[in-house]
């Protein structure tokens, strides 16, 4: 576990799923961890789990208006991570309308654009952006065509931003099938039945948790020689 001592970490999407688990792991790190999401509820549920230095604010990071508010509030930080998600477009081509499309794009490409622009102004500048992508942009998975555009931009804007923004280092983490309470509303049998079908077709032969996405988040944060990086942990989906 790398020593973060002092150093300030937002989480834009960290009341639930990955998102929590990097503000626990980085909280027990030492650093200074805010939360932030839509619900509030969520969030005090979220806050309780952390043990050490955390915080947590609301937020709706497809609101530019939302977000500067957050920032002043928050006041600067070393490290920003977006793990928030968002309304996803599934199905084939056929199924998926323009509408839902820019939806999808709106909320999370385009909210995650808006979440470094209101950073920025707060960010240390030697400090870092971490942001979450998806496998169904780093490999042809069928019905995923929507996920793999959102989720495509997101990777491509932060290579190039790694450029604009130096010596603020800009790093992608591209997880693929993660256990994670976003599966949760499925039944049970319908999750189980997914979960073993895509992880027949995995290297390592399952799916994944979300600690092991956190060691690859904790690693771009932590490692100030790491910038412009794409990181997959998918079990060997590519």
């Amino acid at each position: 576990m790398k020593n973060l001592q002092q150093q300030r970490v937002l989480i834009i999407g960290g009341n639930t799923g990955m998102g929590l688990a990097t503000a626990q792991r980085l909280a027990l790190a030492g650093a200074e961890v805010i939360i932030a999401g839509r619900s509030q509820a969520k969030l005090d549920a979220a806050l309780a789990t952390i043990k050490g230095i955390a915080s947590a604010y609301t937020v709706d990071f497809s609101s530019e208006e939302s977000l500067q508010n957050l920032f002043a509030r928050v006041g600067h930080i070393d490290h920003l991570v977006v793990t928030a998600s968002s309304s996803a477009a599934w199905g084939s081509i056929r199924d998926i309308d323009g509408a839902a499309l820019l939806k999808a794009f709106e909320q999370k490409a385009v909210g995650y654009w808006r979440s470094i622009r209101a950073a920025l102004p707060m960010l240390r500048k030697d400090g870092s952006i971490t942001l979450l992508s998806g496998a169904a942009s780093r490999t042809a998975i069928a019905n995923t065509a929507g996920l793999a555009a959102v989720n495509g931009a997101i990777t491509q804007m932060a290579q190039t931003l790694s450029h604009e923004l130096a010596p603020l280092r800009v790093n992608v983490i591209s997880p693929g099938l993660i256990d994670t309470p976003a599966y949760d509303d499925l039944p049970a049998d319908a999750k189980a039945g997914l979960f073993a079908d895509i992880a027949k077709n995995l290297l390592v032969g399952r799916t994944g948790h979300s600690d092991e996405v956190v060691d690859a988040i904790e690693f771009v944060i932590s490692n100030g020689f790491t910038t412009n990086a794409l990181i997959d942990v998918d079990g060997g989906a590519r």
